[in-house]
């Protein structure tokens, strides 16, 4: 039996297979580095049960329960530019009220490309020295429930 000895593959080379198999690739890792890096936890789902991209822990699953439902967007210098998930208001609406429903609040996180980047840039994962992430909470404001809390004080 014969096996094949094959080169691990260089960084780089992993980046363009990502990519290649993932074309929303650059802008999901940024957003997943960018929330790492500031000790979040994300993981991967929500999308067929929630709509989402990212679901942030505090400390991981086994610890708590998500505190926020993430969705990443992509944007220019300007904030321009094809949304990965055009949203229309009703569709927003029904997302935030599924989002608090299960106790979390809604992020969407903008994932901004200055506009001189090349598409060649993103072959490698330099590009992320580049790249903004710019996080936008979506509130969702119920007037019954905003009634009584001033009826309160």
């Amino acid at each position: 039996m014969e096996t094949s000895q094959e080169e691990p593959l260089s960084i780089v080379q992993l980046w363009r297979k990502f990519r290649s198999l993932h074309p929303d690739f650059v802008s999901s890792y940024a957003a997943y580095h960018h929330f790492r890096s500031r000790g979040w936890v994300p993981k991967e789902g929500g999308g067929a049960k929630y709509g989402v991209n990212l679901m942030l822990y505090r400390k991981g699953p086994p610890f708590y329960h998500a505190s926020y439902s993430v969705v990443i967007e992509r944007a220019d210098d300007a904030f321009e530019g094809s949304a990965l998930h055009p949203f229309s208001w009703r569709s927003l609406a029904a997302l935030s009220r599924i989002t608090a429903n299960v106790s979390k609040e809604l992020m969407l996180c903008y994932v901004v490309y200055p506009t001189d980047q090349s598409e060649a840039e993103l072959d490698s994962p330099e590009c992320l020295s580049r790249l903004k992430v710019q996080e936008v909470i979506v509130g969702r404001w119920v007037s019954s429930r905003e009634r009584a809390e001033q009826d309160d004080i």
